[in-house]
């Protein structure tokens, strides 16, 4: 019996629901902003916030971590998790320079650091577990950083920036 043809039927159902999932419930954030912005302005800002994070913040971690690191480590290590994991503590090296994060001194740099490793590294699992269940780079990218997750945070800030009326 071929379990493996079941369990990426199981693996992408999984995916899909969880894409359904959450996209609906950014985009009741989306709702709630057409309640204190004009349509007209979510219509502009919508495509530059999409347009925007996919080349500033989306893309070049797909290039870097789904496309060129996950890969590579996938064949060094046959253990998925093994690969999720190194994925995940990857992901959060990009965010070591992010703002908020302070290395006055080395008690607080640590402080800084241990928080970044341990909460940015289980986020990078997640988009990890995408590529390397389904070998896919994109899925995740497109399911959260276009479609949804940026969509109702974002549109808003850009509405602004761009003085969209």
């Amino acid at each position: 019996m071929n379990l493996s043809a079941l369990f990426k039927d199981q693996v992408l159902l999984i995916c899909i629901g969880a894409w359904v999932l959450i996209t609906s419930s950014y985009f009741v954030f989306v709702a709630a902003g057409y309640a204190v912005s004009p349509i007209a302005q979510y219509a502009q800002g919508i495509p530059w916030g999409i347009f925007i994070n996919s080349l500033g913040a989306g893309l070049p971690v797909v290039i870097m971590m789904h496309i060129i690191f996950i890969p590579r480590i996938a064949v060094i290590f046959e253990n998925k998790l093994t690969v999720i994991f190194l994925g995940g503590l990857f992901y959060s090296l990009f965010s070591l320079f992010d703002q908020g994060v302070d290395y006055s001194s080395l008690s607080v740099g640590l402080t800084s650091f241990t928080y970044i490793i341990m909460t940015q590294t289980l986020v990078g699992m997640g988009k990890a577990t995408f590529t390397v269940v389904t070998g896919n780079p994109f899925i995740h990218f497109i399911s959260l950083h276009v479609i949804s997750a940026r969509v109702p945070f974002d549109t808003r800030m850009y509405i602004e920036i761009f003085n969209l009326k």
